[in-house]
């Protein structure tokens, strides 16, 4: 594996700026994507000085509090047949695009089933992470079993009581007054723990554009926690084809997205796009304004880091230039008002 990665440095020397550079790691390769004026080796090393007895999956708090990136975010995939780890590191450098949502200062009076769900939160994050994951999936074949949600949920390493829990909360939440509140919530409670129920609360609603709107705002709240629990549903929702969605309502969000405000969600929100049915324009206009992480995905070596930046191409575009970025680039700089393409 290591004279793989070799060979890698060396073709990704010559590549764009932003794109994948592969070094060895401490417990496999690393692969750094997006950096602009750091080299990844150079970051490696300022990163392993910092804290060299923290996993290296672990450094995006490092670069960010310490290194002076606007956003960064690490990914660790196990390597088959190996005890190796591949890790992908996002970086943003420029900080122009990172935009959260503000926050209000109130307290909004919710139900029991809500003040239930507070409690699941605090105390079992990682569960109810998987029930949100989870939340719209049918049961389905793995491996010739059939599965339930409920052991689907279970081979997450959840809780099955716990979640179980979840579920039945939310569908004590799904009337049209619960999803008002949870719009209130979202634009008006200073509780991270209210703004995470609420976002669990939208998921009963994605039948409304509205919501889908919502839950890819949660993916910029100021608070990781809310952020968590809304990846998690947009990642469950993103399985299959779903009714198309009208985005232009939910335009800032997605474009402090892709101006890289939460590399973590990335991924799951071009692969939601693409199973609603993004007007093609509007995607096109995301693109034209913050194409750089887009691109930088595009170009990593990582698989499964660099499809749904493809996919999601091919689908706004009607090209196919595979992993080519410079075709890619090119592509973006001829749209009009693409210039920004070109600042590489």
């Amino acid at each position: 594996m290591r004279a793989i990665v070799g060979v890698v440095v060396l073709l990704a020397v010559t590549a764009s700026p932003g794109v994948g550079q592969v070094i060895a790691g401490p417990n496999g390769p690393v692969e750094f994507i997006g950096l602009q004026d750091w080299d990844a080796q150079e970051l490696f090393d300022a990163i392993q000085e910092l804290d060299p007895d923290r996993p290296f999956s672990a450094c995006a708090a490092d670069m960010r509090f310490a290194l002076g990136f606007a956003q960064a975010g690490a990914f660790r995939f196990s390597t088959a047949g190996s005890d190796e780890w591949y890790t992908v590191v996002v970086g943003v450098e420029d900080s122009s695009g990172v935009h959260y949502r503000p926050t209000g200062s109130e307290t909004v009076s919710v139900p029991e089933p809500w003040e239930d769900l507070k409690a699941i939160v605090r105390e079992d994050a990682g569960t109810v992470s998987v029930a949100a994951r989870t939340l719209h999936w049918a049961d389905i074949t793995v491996e010739g079993v059939p599965r339930s949600r409920r052991e689907l949920a279970e081979l997450m390493d959840a809780d099955p009581e716990t979640v179980d829990q979840v579920w039945d909360l939310l569908d004590r939440a799904d009337g049209e007054e619960d999803r008002r509140l949870a719009h209130e919530v979202l634009a008006s409670d200073s509780s991270w723990l209210a703004r995470s129920v609420a976002t669990l609360v939208l998921g009963n609603f994605i039948d409304d554009d509205s919501s889908w709107h919502t839950l890819v705002e949660s993916l910029i709240d100021p608070d990781a926690r809310v952020g968590s629990v809304a990846m998690s549903m947009v990642d469950g929702l993103g399985f299959g084809k779903k009714d198309p969605v009208d985005w232009s309502g939910a335009r800032a969000s997605l474009s402090a997205i892709f101006g890289g405000s939460n590399p973590y969600a990335f991924r799951y929100t071009l692969d939601i796009l693409v199973a609603t049915d993004v007007d093609s324009e509007f995607a096109r206009q995301l693109v034209r304004e913050n194409p750089d992480l887009l691109l930088a995905h595009v170009g990593a070596q990582h698989e499964m880091t660099r499809e749904p930046a493809v996919d999601f191409l091919r689908a706004i575009s009607g090209e196919d230039f595979g992993t080519d970025v410079e075709a890619w680039r090119a592509w973006v700089s001829d749209q009009p008002g693409g210039g920004k393409a070109n600042r590489q």
